[in-house]
């Protein structure tokens, strides 16, 4: 870059995305039990909802089946979702987790089922094998650098969270929630045309529901 050139969206996402790197990382070596917060936080807030049925809106058949979370799998100091996993896990909840199959392409879900164990992904993130089956999630819980007061999500760059959950609000309803440190909370950083915005932010202090966006 140029000495007096200003920068792109792309550049000032960088720069706020070492800022939240930073702050993240501070933030988990001071709360190691912060996901079990989280998780508290999480189940308070979606429990009762997710213990009922809902119709298979993306089979469009009016079978009813339980609901779905898709959760990942934490790398570095992600906040750590094996907590929530078990509170599903015991409420009867199914738990997905992300598949990249091809780069560049949208994340696929797969049921993670313990007996089955994960495998290394593509970028290193461990994930079901294709022997467990393919879901489509009702709520999709994702990991996140930062997170603005209206709902706008600063990830790592990749695009696949924008690209999985375009997507799936084309295809039917879904919840996409944020789950990060309180201290991930960022007054601004840009937003791209391409970015999707979250339904709300989980963290150790909280749940946090943002306004619904027109469609």
């Amino acid at each position: 870059m140029l000495a007096g050139m200003p920068l792109g969206v792309t550049q000032w996402k960088q720069v706020f995305r070492e800022r939240a790197k930073a702050a993240r990382k501070e933030a988990a070596s001071r709360q190691p039990n912060a996901g079990q917060h989280a998780a508290s936080a999480f189940m308070m807030a979606f429990g009762e909802e997710l213990e009922g049925s809902t119709p298979a809106s993306h089979q469009g058949d009016g079978v009813s089946e339980p609901k779905k979370v898709a959760l990942y799998h934490p790398k570095g100091d992600e906040l750590d979702t094996e907590p929530l996993a078990d509170a599903l896990s015991k409420r009867g909840i199914a738990v997905l987790l992300p598949v990249v199959e091809k780069r560049g392409e949208r994340l696929r879900f797969r049921l993670f089922e313990i007996d089955k164990g994960l495998e290394k992904g593509p970028f290193g993130i461990m994930q079901p094998p294709e022997s467990c089956p393919l879901g489509i999630p009702d709520i999709v819980v994702t990991p996140l650098l930062g997170v603005r007061r209206d709902g706008a999500r600063l990830g790592m760059g990749g695009g696949y969270y924008d690209r999985t959950l375009e997507w799936l609000r084309k295809s039917g309803d879904v919840i996409a929630i944020g789950y990060g440190y309180a201290a991930q909370k960022m007054e601004r950083f840009p937003v791209g045309p391409e970015d999707q915005f979250l339904d709300g932010f989980v963290s150790e202090q909280g749940f946090e529901r943002f306004p619904k966006r027109p469609a």
